[in-house]
């Protein structure tokens, strides 16, 4: 019979990976990271792919978790980015805010008809990638296990618990928001009313498809790989968990440049913080955060 020491270990899958296997059931290799499988040199705790180290603050985290009941603390280890890397993230991102607005309102004049809808999409996508690139260059290029590290790992059917929680974060995002909207109208405050979604930036017909593609699903996915994976996560092991979703949920907010959205979207922020951080996984609030766009454009392309 052959024998399994002649496979190869695919590496950064839980209970796959050489760091969860054993000779006879009784040895690990102490030089491999339990985390992602990595090699990380003999006399060294922390990991250089992942930043995962036993003996840091984390694995208190850890252990706090596993004695609560919590099964998502646990993963969120260290991760090999700091306050600088994402102090120049935060400035790279917005000046691409701008730069990608200004190309796509150049595109978007070429074609008038729908000059909105064009431009629309153009920034999203040139964000899109200005985000991604962000993101690789300053936090997760030199990690071997990239997505293993922003628990975006692989898809898979998520636990009820997770979806319930997805479902809930999202309900009560679009419950605050309601609130939010009615106490300003009562109040009279006409400059810290909620926007709505403008009709223009549709396309018209089955075209319309590219509109959700853009806005429920590409934006999102930019969005939480930073502000939840990129930011949250950084700030994550210097303030807490508490600290690190306000902190978050503010920078979120500020990014959107709306007034009128501020408190909304940082409720939002906070919310999507929090799944990612309940949840161990980028998966749930990208689900949520998607759900709730996708709400909002439907509900304006039916009324419109």
């Amino acid at each position: 019979m052959q024998s399994d020491n002649n496979m190869p270990w695919r590496s950064g899958e839980r209970g796959e990976n050489p760091s969860e296997q054993t000779m006879g059931g009784s040895f690990t290799d102490p030089t491999l990271c339990s985390q992602c499988g990595s090699h990380r040199g003999m006399g060294r705790e922390d990991c250089a792919d992942c930043g995962y180290s036993p003996g840091d603050a984390a694995e208190a985290e850890i252990s706090t978790a596993k004695s609560s009941g919590s099964r998502a603390t646990r993963h969120m280890v260290r991760v090999p980015w700091g306050g600088w890397q994402m102090a120049a993230g935060i400035i790279l991102v917005m000046l691409s805010l701008f730069s990608a607005a200004a190309l796509a309102l150049v595109i978007g004049s070429l074609y008038s008809e729908q000059e909105d809808a064009v431009a629309t999409w153009i920034s999203v996508h040139l964000m899109a990638m200005a985000i991604f690139s962000t993101v690789w260059y300053l936090g997760l290029r030199h990690s071997r296990y990239p997505l293993v590290l922003l628990r975006l790992s692989r898809v898979q059917v998520p636990k009820k618990g997770t979806v319930l929680l997805m479902f809930g974060v999202l309900g009560t995002s679009l419950i605050a928001t309601s609130v939010y909207a009615d106490i300003v109208d009562w109040l009279g405050l006409d400059k810290l009313s909620t926007t709505s979604v403008e009709s223009d930036i549709f396309f018209d017909g089955p075209f319309v498809l590219l509109t959700f593609q853009a806005l429920a699903f590409i934006t999102p996915m930019s969005e939480e790989l930073f502000f939840r994976g990129f930011i949250f996560r950084g700030l994550l092991t210097r303030f807490g968990p508490w600290g690190s979703i306000f902190v978050s949920a503010a920078i979120f907010s500020a990014f959107h440049m709306s007034i009128g959205m501020l408190i909304p979207i940082f409720i939002t922020g906070s919310l999507l913080a929090w799944l990612y951080w309940r949840t161990g996984s980028l998966w749930a609030a990208l689900g949520a955060h998607a759900g709730q766009n996708a709400l909002a454009l439907g509900v304006s392309a039916l009324s419109g």
